[in-house]
């Protein structure tokens, strides 16, 4: 072949391959446009949400009340109801103290609610003055007397109120606190005690009247008042007639009209000597207790 006509099959060759790529590129860009176009055509596809629900299943059958019964028996303990005197005040507490020291003797008592005084007793006393005579006659006397009167005063329950008073010619000696009653608590009374024995004030001489005394006794609206004397209407100066001062003593403690009894009950210790026209048993028969009177003769004391 001549070198022309190699030229001439080359170009030939290129022409042939161009239009074929040509041709190729033709036919791609007719496909393309031609499903971009087919896709246009067609309907837009909605996508919905769908939520799966469970059915719902009401039962409206009224339950079983009845519960299965449950075995609750309980071996419950019988309990003996044991009755017991109630315990009375600090002292029965410290009694019933279980401890390895032993108590000492002199908290050891069993306080009463009742009183009692040279063995005259008040039940149910609430209150009580002692009213004491100090005239000349109890000189030799009045120590043992302050003794039985403080027994008494330790024997008190410490919420009953107590006070006391001595009569000494026409006067009342008050042993502090003046004008009122204290309760028998333990430093009450021997604060008491004490200023008897130490003040001065307490002295035996003279004669004595008690109204005085019984007067400011009964102001102070005591349940019961101790009432001794050695010789009640006294002698001399401010002695008084037994029958004066029975009537004295009725006007200062009448009766209440309308319980028919009187405010305060005066219960009387005769000491040593016995009076003749019974004045104090008189006294003990209109305003005491069933007992309320007593003589203690000298016998019956430590003198």
């Amino acid at each position: 072949m001549s070198e022309q006509q190699h030229r001439d099959a080359s170009k030939a060759l290129a022409w042939i391959v161009s239009i074929g790529l040509h041709l190729g590129c033709g036919v791609i860009a007719f496909f393309v446009t031609w499903t971009i176009i087919r896709t246009a055509d067609e309907p837009v596809h909605r996508i919905t949400p769908t939520w799966h629900k469970e059915p719902i299943t009401v039962d409206a059958s009224i339950p079983n009340l009845e519960q299965p019964s449950l075995d609750v028996s309980v071996d419950v303990p019988v309990i003996q109801e044991v009755i017991q005197s109630p315990i009375q005040d600090g002292y029965e507490v410290l009694e019933t103290v279980q401890s390895a020291v032993e108590l000492p003797e002199f908290i050891k008592r069993t306080p009463r609610k009742e009183a009692k005084f040279m063995g005259l007793d008040a039940a149910s006393a609430k209150s009580l003055v002692y009213v004491v005579d100090a005239s000349g006659s109890m000189l030799l006397h009045l120590s043992t007397v302050l003794d039985e009167l403080e027994r008494s005063l330790q024997a008190l329950h410490p919420e009953q109120s107590f006070g006391i008073l001595f009569f000494q010619k026409d006067n009342a000696i008050h042993v502090p606190p003046k004008g009122k009653l204290q309760y028998a608590h333990g430093t009450n009374i021997q604060d008491a005690m004490d200023w008897i024995r130490s003040s001065g004030y307490v002295i035996p001489s003279g004669s004595s009247n008690p109204v005085t005394a019984l007067r400011r006794a009964i102001r102070l609206k005591p349940d019961v008042i101790y009432l001794l004397s050695e010789n009640i209407t006294g002698s001399g100066k401010y002695a008084i007639e037994s029958s004066e001062l029975i009537e004295a003593i009725d006007s200062l403690n009448p009766i209440d009209v309308k319980t028919g009894k009187r405010d305060v009950e005066i219960n009387c210790i005769e000491y040593l000597t016995h009076d003749p026209n019974g004045t104090m048993a008189q006294i003990a028969s209109i305003h005491g207790g069933d007992d309320g009177y007593t003589f203690v003769s000298r016998g019956t004391v430590n003198e």
